[in-house]
């Protein structure tokens, strides 16, 4: 039997946020540095473009390998590996004296940032009461977009003024901040880290299978991709439709994509222990539909652009947190590590598919056309799990 929260220990959900700032942040921010780390060290785009696939691919691949370790790991413990982890490496990094030794911290970091991902809810499960989940959620979430956004303004800003090390040094109080946080605010389970073994690799597929079998967990984990991938394309395809405007209209213009996650993310919870969960992400899904409909009619003025981004960040801020408790709500406990492998898993690739779809589409209307029907299709899948209990 799982044991009753007497109380949502809120510390704990600003230490996974703490985490999930660092590894979204990073994942942009790093972006804005690369062709002064090149020219530091002396490596041309050919090399400095593994500086973010490094970090990507390792973050994609041990996402499922690290959520089933974590069925077996002790909550505190693997969120103090997983943060100090990646302290460590950005400390590498930053005292790296060639492009070899940067390739590898940053390889080692997204491994560590995997496991920063695929912590969040077994934490956010084990300290946070049922009625608090989705607000809960709602706030870890929200950071993403908000950390991904803000993550070229930041590199760009410590590039300028500091140099390109500073970058990976700036992750280092954020690492202080999470592990105090987090020895005060996880609660310690007993467990500790167990040996990952050989077997981890097939377990993590066998399990992940496991959780994509069952039907209470499969139509959420497929409506996740297709409703965030719009987020990754937008914010890929609009810089090139504000070609020729000041970079920091740009950055408010996607801004409002974020503000509006930002603004409805906490009242969403609110809503959802009225109405339930599952209502409520599908009311957030369809929101996100009319707001990607009302994008074919966008006009030139980034402005125009901006309110119409602003009803999708709303869809998302609905959306976000009442989806995640739907899966914690549904999620055994044995699994709990493997769900949130599959969860950060499925979200990644969502991001990841939706620069691809605006890379290959090229036009701005031919992208939303094509986020239009992928966004339907998410809502479908979102109404069907109503169906199911």
């Amino acid at each position: 039997m799982t044991a009753v929260l007497e109380r949502t220990r809120w510390g704990a959900v600003l230490a996974v946020s703490s985490g999930v700032v660092l590894a979204a942040l990073d994942l942009t921010a790093v972006a804005v540095a690369l062709p002064v780390l090149g020219a530091d060290l002396g490596a041309g785009p050919t090399v400095t473009q593994w500086v973010l696939l490094a970090y990507n691919l390792p973050l994609i691949a041990l996402s499922l390998p690290a959520g089933r370790w974590l069925d077996r790991a002790g909550h505190l413990p693997a969120f103090l590996l997983s943060v100090g982890g990646f302290g460590a490496t950005s400390l590498l990094i930053a005292i790296a004296p060639n492009a070899e030794v940067v390739l590898a911290g940053r390889g080692l970091q997204g491994a560590f940032g995997a496991l920063i991902g695929a912590v969040t809810m077994p934490i956010i499960a084990a300290n946070v009461r049922p009625e608090h989940r989705a607000r809960a959620m709602g706030i870890v979430l929200t950071l993403i977009p908000l950390s991904g956004v803000a993550g070229p303004a930041v590199g760009g800003l410590l590039t300028d003024l500091f140099g390109w090390r500073s970058v990976f040094l700036v992750n280092l109080p954020v690492v202080a901040v999470a592990v105090l946080v987090g020895r005060r605010g996880i609660a310690a389970d007993g467990r500790g880290l167990p040996w990952p073994g050989r077997r981890l690799l097939v377990e993590s597929v066998v399990h992940g299978a496991r959780v994509l079998r069952r039907p209470t967990l499969a139509l959420p984990l497929a409506a996740l991709p297709l409703i965030v991938a719009g987020v990754g394309a937008l914010n890929f395809v609009v810089p090139y439709v504000l070609v020729g405007l000041p970079s920091r209209t740009v950055g408010l213009v996607l801004l409002a994509l974020s503000a509006g996650m930002a603004v409805l993310s906490p009242i969403a919870g609110l809503i959802a222990d009225r109405y339930g969960y599952r209502v409520v992400a599908l009311a957030g899904s369809g929101v996100i539909l009319i707001g990607t409909v009302l994008l074919l009619r966008a006009g030139d003025d980034p402005w125009d652009l901006a309110w119409r981004l602003a009803v999708i960040g709303i869809g998302h801020g609905l959306f976000a947190g009442p989806h995640a408790a739907v899966l914690l709500e549904r999620t055994p406990p044995e699994l709990m590590g493997t769900s949130g492998g599959v969860t950060t898993l499925v979200r990644t690739v969502g991001f990841s598919v939706g620069p691809a779809v605006g890379a290959a589409l090229g036009g701005f209307g031919q992208t939303v056309a094509v986020l239009v029907a992928i966004t339907a299709l998410g809502v479908l899948l979102t109404a069907a799990q109503l169906k199911v209990r």
